[in-house]
């Protein structure tokens, strides 16, 4: 009898050990942001190492626009979103984050160079920010209001001719 009952909470100890070791190999789960909620904060590296957050951007209209040289679609966007960044870089109240989705940023260089491209990239190094938004591929395009609320989501290449 006495045999039976340390089998038991053996077994039971097990049971309790296994379910909470299964909790912890579960993959985090997605998030989304949402168009008309604060936008989710991240953080991305620009070409000189320096880290830069959402938090530090308020104040500011902010464009995120993940992107990879090796997507077809980002390829055509490219001269609509390289003009945007033309027509914007100087105005102090606008900020561009053109980050690189799932590529060596020396491959995102090259391509930007031999096409005569001239966006700022920034790194998104452990994904933080593809998770923080959602990102299901590329390209996509978040823009976050001054006060930090997500105003518009576009999945897939856009027309930013008229932005």
């Amino acid at each position: 009898m006495k045999n039976r009952a340390v089998i038991l909470l053996v077994i039971l100890g097990l049971g309790v050990f296994f379910i909470i070791y299964s909790q912890k190999l579960r993959p985090p789960e997605k998030t989304q942001a949402i168009v008309g909620l604060d936008a989710p904060d991240f953080k991305v590296v620009d070409k000189n190492g320096k880290q830069i957050t959402l938090k530090e951007l308020r104040g500011k209209t902010v464009f995120v626009h993940f992107w990879a040289s090796w997507c077809g679609e980002c390829r055509k966007e490219m001269p609509s979103i390289n003009a945007l960044y033309q027509r914007k870089k100087n105005d102090p109240n606008f900020v561009f984050l053109g980050i690189i989705y799932r590529e060596d940023p020396a491959v995102t260089k090259r391509y930007l160079k031999k096409n005569n491209f001239d966006i700022p990239i920034y790194v998104d190094l452990d994904e933080n920010a593809a998770r923080a938004f959602g990102v299901t591929g590329v390209p996509e395009t978040y823009i976050i209001s001054p006060d930090g609320v997500l105003k518009k989501k576009v999945i897939g290449p856009g027309n930013w001719d008229g932005f």
